[in-house]
């Protein structure tokens, strides 16, 4: 089974979405608004209040608009968030973009989807005691690098204005494909 979020809504689907792979095999074809697209994708994830699991290469499917689904096996179906919303996962989601794109691409493209106080949560998370092993299985130091770049942006605290432009979905109100 694949569950997509938009809008906060959940959908179970058999197959796929059209167009969508496993991230590992796409990899190549993502360049940065498409990062952007997947961000906003995932927040959808918490803007329903659900986890999409655990965040690995082998559940994760994307396309090329900007479709995101996460495979769940047969009787397992998305969990409501814990106490510490999509902190954990969001951690996850970003060393395993950062096994592909640039560090510095994630995390700015990250930064104009969540807030400086979000970010901040998913930081507590870049270690490998919360990072699913297939995260940390994959080459050396994206965990690290992750994390360093959070702690510089939320030491830098908001971009002016940025935190207060968020939507309530997470989306920038002017575009983000200003960003590199």
């Amino acid at each position: 089974m694949y569950y997509t979020a938009e809008q906060g809504q959940l959908t179970a689907l058999t197959a796929p979405p059209a167009g969508a792979a496993p991230i590992a095999t796409v990899h190549q074809q993502l360049l940065p608004p498409q990062i952007t697209l997947l961000h906003q994708r995932f927040r959808a994830w918490g803007d329903a209040g659900m986890s999409p699991g655990p965040v690995t290469p082998a559940r994760t499917w994307c396309g090329p608009d900007g479709q995101l689904a996460f495979a769940f096996q047969e009787g397992q179906n998305p969990q409501p968030l814990t106490h510490v919303g999509l902190a954990r996962e969001l951690a996850a989601w970003l060393v395993m973009l950062d096994l592909w794109m640039e560090t510095f691409v994630v995390v700015a493209r990250a930064r104009s989807v969540w807030t400086t106080g979000e970010l901040a949560a998913a930081l507590s998370f870049t270690t490998p005691a919360f990072l699913p092993p297939a995260l940390l299985t994959t080459g050396a130091g994206h965990w690290q690098r992750v994390a360093q770049a959070l702690a510089r942006v939320v030491a830098e605290g908001a971009l002016p204005g940025a935190d207060a432009q968020l939507h309530k979905n997470g989306q920038p109100q002017s575009s983000g494909d200003a960003l590199p």
